[in-house]
């Protein structure tokens, strides 16, 4: 995962002469204003308009630093879904091959084997330990029709 540490610190220094910026203007318009015979109102204006450049400096930098942020948190996301993928992966019951199937599809027939019911596509069958769809076994109908529901068919 990409970590962005000269990305930070370029902005973080471009933050840093935003605010030294805005300071400077806000002390020489003060300064201006005692020593200059110059209208006040006029030195005024004019440090206010430099000081706004100081601004859309720092607003431009915590803009880059918030898009930063946002791709640290998307990268660290995806990583951790990957992982939990990885174990979900790992974890499951190794694939049985396909039960028998008795042409009754009714839920009240509880025997191994039989169809319990067909959802989206994929039929429900019965085993001895829970359920069976697709090549893959599940601890009850639950379980099966929430895969079915990440995984339709095409």
């Amino acid at each position: 995962m990409q970590s962005f540490h000269t990305a930070k610190n370029v902005l973080y220094i471009l933050m840093y002469v935003g605010w030294t910026f805005v300071t400077l203007c806000a002390l020489g318009g003060l300064i201006a204003i005692f020593q200059s015979d110059t209208s006040p109102l006029l030195v005024i204006v004019g440090a206010f308009i430099a000081s706004v450049l100081g601004f859309l400096i720092v607003a431009i930098a915590q803009m880059g630093l918030s898009q930063i942020a946002t791709a640290e948190s998307t990268g660290a996301m995806l990583q951790i879904m990957r992982e939990n993928g990885e174990r979900e992966v790992a974890e499951q019951k190794p694939s049985v091959a396909s039960p028998k199937r008795n042409v009754s599809n009714s839920a009240l027939s509880p025997e191994v084997g039989s169809v319990l019911k067909t959802y989206k596509g994929y039929e429900i069958v019965r085993t001895q330990t829970g359920v069976f769809v697709d090549g893959r076994e599940f601890f009850n109908v639950f379980a099966a029709e929430d895969w079915i529901n990440k995984n339709p068919k095409v």
